[in-house]
């Protein structure tokens, strides 16, 4: 794999990029408009991103196990019995005022979980749409038979 550096534009930008925990950077933060697009699974996006990752970083490191992978923090956003607390520390905590969720009903929070949480911080609103459903499994044992999915997009106006 080659890497090139990428030709910038050397302007003044008017934004800020983050590498940090949601959670912790939410706190010192504000705006209009907060977009969250979480994991909805168990699957670690490390694990998943890991090249992604190394390009971005572009650092040294010690690969691990047969594929490769970095070391990573496993995100409370992957984990069943910790997401809704996570969702709504977030969410409590976002100085915007309009939140957007985008979430599919396979997701580790249900969709009545999602809007409980939302529910207590302002006027929510639910945008529905059908997909056809990602299929990277194509064996007959996947865990997900359905052929399509639902995607969400919870919409919070903060008051």
């Amino acid at each position: 794999m080659w890497l090139y550096p990428a030709d910038y534009v050397i302007n003044e930008p008017d934004h800020e990029v983050h590498n940090r925990d949601a959670n912790e950077l939410i706190s010192e933060i504000e705006g209009d408009i907060l977009y969250m697009d979480p994991p909805y699974n168990h699957r670690q996006y490390g694990a998943n991103y890991h090249m992604l990752n190394t390009i971005a970083l572009y650092d040294e490191f010690e690969p691990s196990g047969k594929t490769g992978l970095r070391n990573y923090e496993r995100s409370r956003w992957c984990i069943k019995s910790q997401v809704s607390n996570v969702f709504d520390d977030l969410v409590g905590k976002a100085r915007f005022k309009y939140l957007f969720l985008s979430y599919n009903n396979e997701g580790l929070m249900s969709l009545e979980e999602v809007r409980r949480i939302m529910e207590k911080y302002g006027r929510y609103e639910l945008i529905e749409q059908p997909y056809q459903r990602f299929k990277a499994d194509k064996s007959e044992n996947r865990n997900h038979k359905a052929t399509s999915t639902m995607e969400y997009l919870h919409v919070l106006e903060k008051v």
